[in-house]
């Protein structure tokens, strides 16, 4: 049981904290400027992925690139076996 008196003894003068009337304004009008202030990414994926997704040429160019990726490997990995 003391371990619960320690723990209401901290409890007590916490919970008689005084919030003034517009705290919860206060609050969100320094999230709202936070917000406004924050730096953005240079690079936004969400808006480099709908970017992609809008245009069909950049999806046809995404493929690409990604079979050209995948050939060059494959051409890399067959050059390793051949040298052996």
């Amino acid at each position: 049981m003391k371990r619960q008196e320690v723990y209401n003894a901290w409890k007590e003068p916490k919970s008689k904290i005084e919030v003034g009337e517009n705290f919860t304004q206060q609050v969100m009008n320094q999230i709202c400027l936070y917000e406004q202030t924050k730096k953005h990414p240079l690079l936004n994926m969400q808006r480099f992925m709908d970017l992609v997704y809008a245009h069909p040429l950049a999806k046809a160019g995404i493929v690409t690139a990604g079979i050209i990726a995948g050939f060059i490997r494959m051409t890399l990995t067959v050059c390793v076996f051949l040298r052996t």
